[in-house]
């Protein structure tokens, strides 16, 4: 697709798109990203669109990306309240049994964790960097944080499944990443 196309795609069905974003994501800004995303996903050649459904894709597109960061702000606000030491006091003070599952969260990322997938859960949700921005930090390539984050998340679940302690809390909290 050549630039005038994309061009010519922008022009034609930008408001559109930035209205169903900003319908989905209540954010000015956000829906901006998400539709400048899109266009620049089509202009580096990564998206090939047909010209007979063009609009049915792009609206399509967006969507689904909105779709993403309203999960991705989702999942942020799950880990940063599970592993930042901040919000250790101030969500779990209503029990003692809150605190000792945050505590015993804290231990296994601790002692569990290669340091590698340490620091990549502490920039992505404690700094709350996207993911390209934490592999570019680490030098790393975005997959590598996105699999890193996943097995992460896949091995705190097994542990706190088989362990029954704060296994309630955490599964029923998170997703995939």
């Amino acid at each position: 697709m050549t630039r005038k196309d994309v061009e010519s795609l922008f022009k034609t069905h930008y408001t559109e798109m930035h209205h169903l974003a900003l319908t989905l994501l209540f954010d000015e800004a956000e829906s901006k990203d998400v539709v400048s995303e899109v266009f620049s996903n089509l202009l580096s050649g990564r998206t090939i669109v047909r010209t007979d459904n063009a609009r049915a894709f792009l609206l399509a597109s967006v969507r689904h990306r909105c779709l993403n960061v309203l999960q991705h702000k989702q999942v942020q606000e799950r880990f940063a309240r599970l592993l930042t030491e901040e919000s250790d006091a101030l969500i779990c003070k209503d029990t003692v049994e809150e605190q000792m599952q945050m505590d015993e969260l804290m231990r296994y990322l601790q002692d569990c964790l290669p340091p590698m997938s340490i620091e990549m859960f502490r920039l992505r949700y404690l700094q709350e960097m996207t993911c390209q921005e934490v592999a570019e930090a680490l030098n790393v390539s975005r997959q590598t944080v996105h699999s890193h984050l996943k097995q992460s998340v896949e091995k705190i679940r097994k542990y706190f499944a088989t362990h029954n302690t704060a296994a309630t809390n955490f599964n029923s909290n998170s997703k995939p990443i």
